[in-house]
């Protein structure tokens, strides 16, 4: 078939996966297309961690239209699993059953325990398999889930808003607001992919925001709020702990005994770490924490302190930035606090992977941190 076509195809699957972005973690997003004599004869996605596969939904799709299975070619997204895990069986071992004489993949699945595995169970009973179909967009569609599955710690997104002048807020603080709607509704689409998302003591105190997810959706599954609280001075009553079901804090070694018992009794799940010679808590510790906790996806929003210190702890992956047409001038809030660097030579890097215009002027910058033991997921 003309690599155009299985484009095609594989693009068509590729939207499907999209249907449930921020709805399948720890699994990663896929989007299965059953193709037969040029038609399309199933169509289906994984919707939730425990729910059928893509390959699953697709094959049941077909089978409700009344469409005669095999001998059809098959295109999913990445690649079929092979294992049987706490939630669901293969689907290598479906599609040997269902008869496919044919399977076209995006990209090898990242997961140790697949790895071009499952290319090689189909290949060695006959199917024959095509890889590589739009790889790279079908990669980064997955970065979050590669980087878990193959570290064990969340793909952390660092987001900021700003003025062209790099400035998240003026002299007395205030920041409202220094983006559009359109703007702010970008940003509640990469909250609604984040497991979790991470501010600091600050933000709290002076914004008192909800860091939930408010977009026209049906289905939304909120993410969890995580607070850098090193002396644990969150109010009982702050919007996170009335909004959200589940809201991680933490705090150094000893924390206030006493408010430690309130926030718990108030929902606050408060996690005590060591803190740096700095004074600022161990982000690296609360990366693996958050991991270990299965959530794949962590962004942060704010402030400048905890922006700088995400960087210089080299947890960040990814950046997003958003810049208004304003100047605010040199005694606003700078978008990224002391980093501690003398040199040029020794700034940080950013592979810049995308620029957009959102309309009013403004723009938004994608890209990732460069330097050691940092590269593409």
């Amino acid at each position: 078939m003309p690599k155009d076509l299985h484009e095609k195809y594989m693009s068509i699957a590729l939207n499907l996966a999209k249907r449930a972005e921020g709805m399948t973690s720890p699994n990663p997003l896929v989007g299965a297309v059953l193709v037969k004599s040029g038609e399309i004869i199933g169509k289906g996605y994984h919707r939730r961690a425990g729910l059928p596969h893509a390959e699953i939904e697709a094959f049941k799709d077909a089978r409700k239209k009344g469409k005669k299975i095999r001998g059809s070619t098959l295109y999913v997204s990445l690649e079929p699993c092979c294992h049987r895990d706490k939630r669901t069986p293969p689907c290598v071992d479906a599609i040997i059953e269902h008869g496919i004489k044919k399977v076209v993949v995006g990209t090898l699945d990242p997961n140790p325990k697949v790895g071009g595995n499952g290319v090689r169970m189909l290949r060695e009973r006959g199917v024959e398999v095509v890889t590589g179909v739009l790889e790279k967009r079908l990669a980064d569609l997955n970065e979050e889930f590669s980087k878990y599955i193959t570290t064990g710690r969340p793909f952390v997104t660092l987001k900021l808003a700003a003025t062209l002048d790099g400035k998240i807020a003026t002299r007395t603080g205030d920041s409202k607001w220094i983006g559009s709607e359109k703007q702010r509704a970008y940003a509640h689409k990469l909250r609604n992919r984040a497991d979790a998302v991470m501010v600091g003591i600050d933000t709290v105190l002076t914004d008192d925001p909800r860091l939930n997810v408010r977009l026209h959706k049906k289905t939304v599954r909120q993410p969890v709020p995580v607070v850098l609280d090193r002396t644990l001075r969150t109010p009982v009553g702050s919007n996170i702990l009335k909004l959200h079901e589940e809201v991680i804090i933490f705090t150094s070694k000893p924390a206030d005994t006493k408010k430690r018992v309130k926030l718990k009794n108030a929902g606050a799940k408060v996690v005590e770490i060591g803190q740096k010679r700095d004074g600022f808590l161990d982000l690296s510790k609360v990366v693996k924490i958050l991991g270990d906790r299965e959530i794949t996806s962590l962004l942060i929003e704010g402030g400048s302190k905890v922006a700088a210190q995400a960087i210089k702890s080299r947890i960040v992956d990814k950046i997003v930035f958003f810049y208004a047409p304003r100047v605010i001038g040199g005694d606003g809030v700078s978008m990224i606090g002391n980093l501690g660097i003398s040199t040029v030579k020794n700034s940080v890097g950013i592979e810049i992977d995308d620029i957009k215009k959102l309309g009013g002027g403004e723009l938004m910058i994608e890209g990732y941190i460069k330097g050691p033991g940092k590269k593409r997921a």
